[in-house]
């Protein structure tokens, strides 16, 4: 007879139980799924909600049950969620961090191509900013900045505030 190893063994056995307990986690999640969507579409048709609406709260409670299950399953398998949430965490700051560095530099650039495709003033046109109220002749204009001049010098102005303010052009060069 051969030898009996006791540890692989349990480690199959072992395992065999947590994807058994794991697919029936996830089939008990998609019929809560399943009668959530259908509470949801009852309580949308009894309070008139718009369809709008009813698609973000669709979208939410999905995203909802797929987060809940993969942390069920991950417990299931024993994995360490204390370091799960730290790398989340982690991950989630420095997307943050960075789209929001990236936003403004985008935004101008993105200001700085419509300037210059839609060509609302020109070098050499006088401008009128109202917050704060500025009289000035555009002496550049740049991918991320435009450069005015008024009696006081040269100053820059970032190419997005031309969207996000109002501007009177008062004389195009």
């Amino acid at each position: 007879m051969g030898n009996f190893d006791l540890d692989n063994y349990i480690t199959i056995h072992s395992n065999t139980f947590r994807l058994a307990l794991s697919v029936l986690v996830l089939m008990l999640m998609l019929l809560l799924r399943s009668v959530v969507r259908k509470r949801i579409k009852n309580l949308s048709i009894l309070h008139s909600y718009e369809a709008h609406r009813l698609l973000l709260i669709r979208k939410i409670t999905a995203i909802l049950f797929w987060i809940v299950l993969g942390v069920v399953i991950l417990t299931i398998w024993g994995v360490n969620l204390e370091n799960i949430w730290v790398y989340i965490g982690s991950f989630i700051t420095l997307v943050a961090v960075a789209f929001f560095a990236i936003w403004s530099i985008l935004s101008n650039i993105v200001a700085g191509i419509l300037i210059y495709l839609l060509n609302p003033f020109k070098v050499g046109s006088k401008l009128k900013m109202f917050d704060p109220e500025i009289v000035a002749t555009v002496k550049n204009i740049n991918l991320i900045f435009t450069e005015l001049e008024d009696e006081e010098g040269v100053f820059s102005v970032p190419n997005n505030l031309f969207f996000q303010k109002p501007v009177k052009i008062l004389k195009i060069n």
